[in-house]
């Protein structure tokens, strides 16, 4: 049997909202298949232990934005909330 390769990724899942999601996510879809990505390394070492990849990946620092979606096939972006940040963050994910 192939392993797929990552096709979603999902980015500020370490937050509440997307470790919400990622719950949801497990549900369905195997966890070879997913990416997640934080701000900083401090990413779940639970995800990593389930077999999801992991980037790091900035919405302020766009050169970590394009390593870690690089051959994604679909991305869920979940805001930081960051007030008065939101449109320069999601322009530099977009």
């Amino acid at each position: 049997m192939s392993v797929p390769k990552p096709s979603l990724l999902i980015t500020g899942a370490t937050g509440h909202l997307g470790q919400l999601v990622m719950a949801e996510l497990f549900k369905s879809q195997p966890a070879r298949a997913l990416i997640v990505t934080g701000r900083s390394d401090h990413i779940p070492n639970s995800y990593r232990a389930q077999g999801v990849q992991t980037q790091v990946a900035d919405y302020m620092q766009p050169h970590t934005l394009r390593g870690a979606f690089a051959g994604v096939d679909r991305l869920l972006l979940i805001s930081f909330s960051e007030f008065g940040q939101r449109a320069a963050q999601h322009h530099n994910v977009i």
